[in-house]
């Protein structure tokens, strides 16, 4: 069944982080890429993992690295931040491997990344596409391969990819976003005031039934919050996507009715906004 037009939204908590990306991601040589930890370009913690991708290195995987993780049944999605230095061409040119086999040699888990457009991180919510959680019990390594649509020499970047599982019972959202603007006004421009944008931020809240355990006010959560139907897990331009902060949850309950829990959130990093 359709939904009306501005009727969706999705809430992720992440709450097992599959790879910080706090180092270079060296569980295997790989021919014509270089992985790096990058202190300088990154989002989350200390650093990120960077491939440096040669123009002959062509498809494949990009890089993996050891982990050590319980089994991840409980998951549904993965959610990170992905930078390239070219524009892709289409959704899963890339995919993030989780297996429980060395080198990702046969991955039990291929979550898929949307399209990226040169030079900007982007947070990402990555569906499974091959495989699934359930079968990464026992997962020992992840891994970045490049599946289609060769960039040519480049760069990729990743950091903080976290497993979560999708809140349900979601019936409305509200989102805001604020400029901070500063008065610099000096005797020189006149009578009126000049102002300057000095920090942005965004925040907003989320209501639905009570379907599980409340979430803890502190959790971190990735939102999906779609202004327009998805064909899901097509990545809709007409949604806002980000991380955030639960800050409040607000449980309420009538006689006739059924629990109901409200929660407010106050967004970190950059807020992604509809591009149609």
């Amino acid at each position: 069944m359709p939904r009306v037009i501005g009727y969706g939204g999705n809430v992720f908590v992440g709450d097992q982080i599959v790879e910080d990306c706090e180092d270079a991601w060296d569980e295997q040589a790989i021919p014509n890429v270089t992985p790096t930890a990058d202190t300088t370009d990154l989002r989350v913690g200390n650093a990120s993992a960077k491939f440096a991708c040669a123009a002959i290195f062509g498809l494949g995987i990009v890089g993996t690295e050891v982990v050590v993780l319980p089994t991840l049944a409980a998951y549904t999605v993965l959610y990170g931040w992905v930078k390239s230095s070219v524009n892709t061409t289409a959704i899963d040119d890339y995919r993030i491997l989780i297996d429980n086999h060395a080198l990702c040699a046969s991955p039990d888990c291929e979550c898929s990344l949307p399209v990226l457009t040169a030079n900007v991180w982007k947070f990402c919510i990555m569906p499974v596409v091959a495989g699934s959680f359930a079968a990464a019990n026992l997962p020992i390594s992840v891994g970045l391969e490049l599946m289609a649509n060769d960039p040519g020499l480049c760069d990729v970047w990743l950091d903080h990819i976290v497993a979560a599982r999708q809140v349900e019972g979601i019936r409305s959202w509200s989102l805001d976003q604020v400029a901070n603007v500063q008065d610099v006004s000096a005797y020189s421009d006149g009578q009126d005031k000049v102002f300057i944008v000095t920090q942005k931020e965004w925040s907003g809240s989320f209501e639905g039934f009570k379907n599980q355990a409340p979430l803890a006010v502190g959790t971190n959560v990735g939102l999906e919050l779609f202004e327009a139907e998805p064909v899901w897990p097509i990545v809709p331009t007409q949604s806002w996507r980000g991380m955030a902060i639960i800050t409040n949850c607000r449980p309420s309950s009538v006689v006739d009715g059924v629990i109901q829990y409200a929660y407010d959130f106050q967004g970190i990093y950059n807020l992604e906004v509809p591009s149609a």
